[in-house]
């Protein structure tokens, strides 16, 4: 599907050259046809200014309002008002969402043999609500990516998780909701729970709250059946998965803009901040890397609040540049 308007062909090329560049592949991506290099190119220009995410904004709630104007033409419309009709049920949803003030959240739909797959990204800095076609809910934490279908099969609830989001899954005996991660597989049939899966860091972990759920290692690790409070531990250079208990408030503070950190690797601390105010952080020094701190951030501290208090240690320095922080070893 390739929506072209008159307003689209307005668009102000003057305030940004780059936008010009983009169109078609904005235009694709929002029909859900572009790679993964091209989604990554998309969302790194749409938070690279103020400009860009307003022209990325004002372009897709354009193509959102032809999207669900689209479902009250009548029989007699166009052919391309028929393509867009056909993505109503699955692709006006993620409008609806977009109107409603969940500004920059990316929606992306794609077409397999089994039906429509959707996929929502979470910029940097940004958290999103949304509720699956089994009724199941799903909030999901910055630069988090979630891929589901329109509507799930006879047999199995599948969804794929590149990220963290917390799930309160309808019951549903016959059907088991499974979320699959790259690493493990996690099965429930009904139950509230965690997955903290992002790519880049050195662990997952699957936490429940409520209910029971199964976590599969695949081969080459166990699986473990969690009980409320605990917390599937899986170490991805070594595969093992491992139980221990945890807070699982504490846990799931990201949902109210809470950060707690108990014995963490400033490494590991710095990729949170990171994802949470949509900053860079640069530890150059590997002993830095590795001091382990405790501490919690509940009050709503800024960025800037936060780095005053790291470098509290009389062991850290820290200076910034715009949206960059970089900690360095006091001498």
């Amino acid at each position: 599907m390739r929506v072209i308007t008159n307003r689209s062909a307005r668009l102000r090329c003057g305030a940004i050259v780059k936008m010009c560049m983009e169109r078609d592949l904005l235009y694709r991506y929002f029909d859900g046809d572009t790679t993964p290099d091209e989604e990554r190119r998309i969302m790194e220009w749409a938070e690279a200014s103020p400009e860009n995410y307003r022209l990325y904004l004002e372009e897709r709630r354009l193509w959102c309002a032809l999207l669900l104007h689209a479902g009250r033409r009548t029989a007699r419309r166009p052919a391309l008002w028929r393509r867009l009709a056909a993505w109503r049920v699955s692709g006006a949803a993620a409008c609806i969402l977009l109107l409603v003030g969940l500004a920059g959240i990316f929606f992306a739909g794609r077409m397999v043999p089994d039906g429509r797959m959707q996929q929502v990204v979470v910029p940097a800095g940004q958290r999103v609500e949304l509720r699956l076609a089994d009724g199941t809910k799903v909030w999901l934490n910055s630069k988090s990516r979630l891929e589901y279908p329109s509507s799930f099969g006879r047999r199995s609830r599948r969804v794929t998780l590149c990220g963290e989001g917390y799930f309160e899954v309808a019951h549903d005996e016959r059907k088991p909701f499974v979320v699959e991660t790259g690493q493990y597989d996690v099965r429930v049939l009904g139950t509230t729970f965690n997955v903290h899966a992002y790519s880049e860091d050195e662990d997952y972990q699957i936490t429940l709250a409520t209910g029971s759920l199964l976590v599969d290692g695949g081969r080459e690790s166990r699986s473990v059946r969690l009980r409320p409070g605990e917390q599937g531990f899986f170490e991805r250079t070594s595969g093992m998965l491992s139980l221990r208990r945890v807070n699982v408030d504490h846990v799931l503070s990201w949902q109210e803009d809470k950060l707690y950190f108990r014995a963490e690797p400033l490494a590991s601390i710095a990729r949170t901040l990171e994802r949470q105010f949509n900053v860079d952080i640069v530890i150059a020094d590997e002993r830095l890397r590795k001091i382990c701190f405790t501490g919690e951030f509940v009050d709503g501290e800024n960025i800037h609040e936060i780095m005053r208090i790291i470098s509290a240690d009389s062991r850290i320095l820290y200076r910034n540049r715009k949206n960059r922080f970089e900690l360095y070893r006091n001498r």
